[in-house]
């Protein structure tokens, strides 16, 4: 329709308020259908409808059916256990569900993948931040824009710390003959470079997903990938001044 066509050019006021609510709507339209579709692929997945159906993986089953790649298989199933789990916490804080599908809440690729293996870590700050809203709110209802903001604070928070909890990198004082301020530069910037490489890690896994030959089974891609990035990984808190490659400041 001549309305959907792309526009040039300058519009007045009023076609500007018009393209602006069709394209709110057509985001929440987007919010609804990936909810629904988180729903309907965790509901598939739990089901194994691919062995009913004479698939031999779920991957196989993703592209036969709907012609998408492995990675999009295994990605769609990461946006469903953290919405899954989302709506959960949600339900449980304030006894109702589905509270903040209209919200300005959207998990994009890059958000689930950030997110992924930091479920129970997201959770319990959403939970946490809930149930001191609800307390601050006299134990009324929250409004579901209030709902939503939480959800997505949260969510920016938790993508934003460090991939590596700093309690798992404690290595207490200043080993010996090393200045308490070269001790923590080091520390800082191992934790840098464990993020990296576990980002690099999951590059690999994913790429592993989407070129190994079809004869190879999922779980064989995903456990070759981590066995290719593992095998010179340090364990973590192993930081001693003899693994530093660059001499540390001593003391004296």
């Amino acid at each position: 329709m001549e309305e959907d066509q792309e526009q040039t050019g300058m519009v007045d006021a009023a076609r500007a308020r018009e393209l602006t609510e069709q394209l709110r709507t057509a985001i929440e339209d987007v919010r609804a259908a990936v909810l629904v579709l988180a729903r309907r692929v965790r509901a598939a997945h739990q089901a194994r409808v691919w062995t009913v159906l004479g698939h031999p993986s779920w991957s196989a089953y993703a592209l036969a059916e709907f012609g998408i790649s492995r990675s999009t298989a295994y990605q769609l199933l990461d946006l469903a256990a953290v919405a899954e789990a989302i709506e959960d916490t949600v339900q449980a804080e304030l006894g109702v569900s589905h509270t903040w599908d209209s919200t300005d809440l959207v998990l994009p690729v890059r958000a689930v993948v950030d997110l992924k293996g930091r479920t129970a870590e997201l959770t319990d700050l959403i939970a946490e931040r809930l149930t001191d809203a609800h307390q601050a709110a006299g134990g009324t209802a929250l409004p579901v824009g209030a709902v939503g903001g939480i959800v997505a604070a949260a969510v920016a928070e938790v993508r934003a710390r460090p991939d590596v909890p700093a309690a798992e990198l404690e290595t207490g004082p200043a080993p010996d003959g090393i200045t308490t301020e070269a001790w923590r530069r080091h520390v800082a910037a191992s934790r840098d470079a464990i993020t990296q490489q576990r980002a690099a890690e999951l590059g690999i896994g994913t790429l592993a997903l989407e070129v190994v030959p079809a004869y190879v089974s999922d779980h064989q891609a995903e456990n070759e990938g981590l066995f290719m990035t593992q095998q010179n990984r340090p364990a973590v808190g192993e930081f001693s001044p003899q693994r530093v490659r660059s001499p540390l400041p001593s003391a004296t």
